[in-house]
């Protein structure tokens, strides 16, 4: 029966003017090696049904699987995109497709509840299935972050600060968004009282960072990181409240945003401060998206 399936849809194919692609799965337990098979098939006749047939057969390129839903990637000509698909009395069935990435409040349209739409994205990306607790100071704000933007949000499990309370005031958009760290629980980013911040938002298409004192360093997971250090002019001591003091800065480019990290009066001299900010992204980059 599974052999006239198979030849069944390699006729349709056919007759549609191209050859399916037939992926090889190496060793993998049947359960999810049909699921794999019968995803590929669902995604293919999709994209021929939506038409822009060029000759070039679509290939997929890497399944995610959570609960009842699969996130397929797949490549066709000069561009790609992701399917979202759900599996209904074990028949798998496109939910939505589109050309680049899928965000959760695309398929929060489609009505996959959040919490579900950006787990499964999150494990796509590279997130582990049991995820590492994040430092303390971000507790109460990453439900609000989840809820509120597509970005992948990166963040350390812990940040080596010590001393008075921490408390985080947060900016969230749709694409971007910027945590504070402040010593009062009102100083809404008031220089004077923010002591740092974490930030992601959108990478142009020219990315450089400008800076003359910039240094390379290699983060984890083989990202490209650019480290900063902190700079006072010549008539400022460099301390945690001094604003007059450039705060030590570390930043890399991840899914098409710049994740950048910015602390106060980190370390004794330039190489330590390099070391804390490059543990703090590590920590981030490591933990994968939240």
């Amino acid at each position: 029966m599974k052999n006239q399936s198979l030849l069944s849809c390699l006729l349709s194919l056919s007759i549609l003017g191209t050859t399916p692609l037939l992926a090889t799965i190496i060793a993998p337990a049947p359960a999810i090696a049909d699921d794999s098979s019968a995803i590929r098939k669902v995604v293919l006749f999709d994209l021929f049904q939506r038409g822009g047939f060029s000759g070039i057969t679509p290939e997929v390129t890497k399944i995610t699987f959570f609960e009842s839903y699969a996130l397929a990637h797949w490549f066709w000509g000069q561009g790609g995109g992701e399917t979202l698909l759900i599996k209904e009395n074990d028949k798998w069935r496109t939910v939505v497709s589109a050309s680049g990435a899928l965000h959760p409040s695309t398929l929060v349209r489609y009505d996959i509840p959040r919490d579900t739409a950006r787990t499964i994205i999150n494990l796509d990306r590279g997130a582990p299935e049991e995820s590492l607790a994040v430092a303390e100071p971000f507790i109460p704000v990453l439900p609000q972050l989840q809820q509120q933007t597509d970005v992948l949000i990166l963040l350390p499990s812990e940040i080596p600060l010590r001393g008075a309370p921490i408390y985080v005031s947060s900016q969230i958009e749709n694409n971007q968004y910027k945590l504070n760290l402040e010593l009062n629980s009102k100083c809404r980013g008031v220089i004077s009282c923010t002591i740092g911040s974490f930030s992601a938002k959108p990478v142009g298409q020219l990315y450089y960072v400008d800076d003359p004192f910039t240094k390379e360093v290699d983060l984890a997971k083989g990202i490209q990181g650019y480290f900063i250090p902190s700079r006072c002019d010549s008539n400022s001591q460099p301390t945690a409240s001094n604003i007059s003091c450039r705060p030590s800065t570390i930043e890399w480019v991840w899914e098409g945003s710049i994740y950048r990290i910015a602390l106060r009066g980190v370390g004794r001299n330039v190489n330590e401060e390099e070391a804390i900010m490059s543990t703090i992204a590590n920590s981030a980059i490591e933990a994968g998206p939240r």
